[in-house]
Formats: structure tokens, C-alpha cells, sequence
């Protein structure tokens, strides 16, 4: 495989992951209307400390990371290239995996759904990006 064509590879990975971060969290919105009582945790959740805005704000940089992902996988030099989307990767792999598995700090099993599933897509997307970037060795 080209350089070219590895770079265009973690681009349609990033895509692909960013694609399913989106539906999830539409899913997510759009079960808020049918459950009543998921909002209003939600609601608790977020404006308990007042906290809301930073923990949108924190949500916004985090995902501009995934997003940046796309311009850097294609116009940094390849060593940036690799580095980035290994530890992009390792970053975005270890929050979904926390979410997706936070039911079992409290005794209980993730549950399955449709969030969980898109989860797990995530997951074994940015492992696999992870897994391409170790093992590229770009040309020259």
C-alpha cells in the first residue's frame, strides 16, 4: 500500500468512526422523547454541579479531536501522520471502552442496545486504525 493510499485509509477509518459517534448520539437524543425519565436524569445529571457548559464545551474538544483527524491524516508529514492516529486512536479506543463498559463499576451488565453496539463499532474502529498506524512504515 502507498503512502498515499494508508493516509486516505486512516481518513475513511476516521470517517467511518465519525459517522457512528454522530448516529449514536442522534439515537441517543431521540430517546430522551421516548423516556421521560432518561431526560430529566440527564437534566440532573448535567446541572447538579452547574456544570453544563463545561461539560459540553469538554465534549466539543474532544470530538474536534476525531475531527482534526481528517486534515492530519492527509497533510502532515508521515511520521505526524502515524503518531497522531496511534494515540488518537489509543484515546478514542479507551473512552469508548470506559463508556460502553461503566455499567460493570456498578454491578450491572452494558446494556444492549443500540448505543452499546454503536460503541463497540467505535471501538473496533479506532483499534483498528491503532493497528495500522503501528505497523506503517511510510516510504522514504
Amino acid at each position: 500500500m502507498t503512502d498515499r493510499d494508508q493516509r486516505l485509509t486512516f481518513i475513511i477509518l476516521w470517517l467511518f468512526t465519525l459517522m457512528n459517534y454522530i448516529y449514536g448520539d442522534i439515537g441517543m437524543i431521540f430517546s430522551l422523547f421516548v423516556d421521560p425519565a432518561q431526560l430529566a436524569r440527564l437534566q440532573k445529571g448535567l446541572t447538579s454541579g452547574g456544570h453544563a457548559d463545561a461539560y459540553f464545551l469538554g465534549g466539543a474538544i474532544f470530538m474536534e479531536i476525531a475531527f482534526l483527524m481528517l486534515p492530519v491524516s492527509w497533510l502532515a508529514k508521515a511520521r505526524t501522520v502515524r503518531l497522531a492516529n496511534i494515540g488518537a486512536g489509543i484515546l478514542f479506543t479507551l473512552a469508548m471502552a470506559v463508556i460502553l463498559l461503566a455499567p460493570l463499576a456498578r454491578g450491572h451488565l452494558p446494556p444492549v442496545n443500540y448505543y452499546s453496539f454503536c460503541a463497540l463499532v467505535e471501538v473496533i474502529a479506532t483499534v483498528t486504525i491503532v493497528r495500522l498506524a503501528w505497523r506503517w512504515r511510510p516510504a522514504g
